[in-house]
């Protein structure tokens, strides 16, 4: 593995790492913290531009640009919609579906890029793509006994 494979690794755990932290924090109602997380993973996008330069310059295979692709269009989704336009898309089913599928794309992407790269290493990072997972169902729940109330 090179260099550019392992930014890509540390991405990957930077970028669940703050998502959970992102989820935990809006759980618990922290939301002006929240927004650090969000600028976290805006700059996330500068390492990933960096990775997908280097792997169509050395040639690597085409599912590994594709995985960095679909990672920097939700980076860039998430971060225009929420810091630039600072667009409510979250609070419609015609514009939260086509972002949460992407979002699921941009998981699933770093759990198989890793994977390709290294077994071990990306069963760490699919560890924590299933951290996510329980948190967002806890949020959710939470969410919704809050409503019932």
């Amino acid at each position: 593995m090179d260099l550019f494979d392992w930014m890509f690794i540390v991405s990957g755990f930077i970028f669940f790492v703050s998502m959970i932290s992102a989820i935990l924090l809006m759980t618990n109602e922290k939301l002006k913290t929240v927004k650090i997380f969000g600028f976290v993973l805006a700059i996330l996008m500068l390492p990933l531009v960096a990775i997908l330069i280097n792997y169509i310059l050395i040639g690597r295979e085409l599912k590994s640009i594709i995985y960095i692709i679909l990672i920097l269009v939700y980076l860039m989704a998430e971060f225009l919609l929420d810091a630039v336009f600072k667009y409510d898309f979250r609070s419609k089913a015609s514009t939260h579906v086509p972002y949460i599928l992407l979002e699921y794309g941009a998981c699933f992407s770093f759990v198989f890029g890793t994977l390709s790269l290294d077994l071990t290493i990306g069963w760490i990072i699919s560890f924590f793509f299933w951290t996510l997972l329980g948190v967002l169902a806890y949020y959710i729940i939470k969410l919704k006994k809050n409503q019932k109330k």
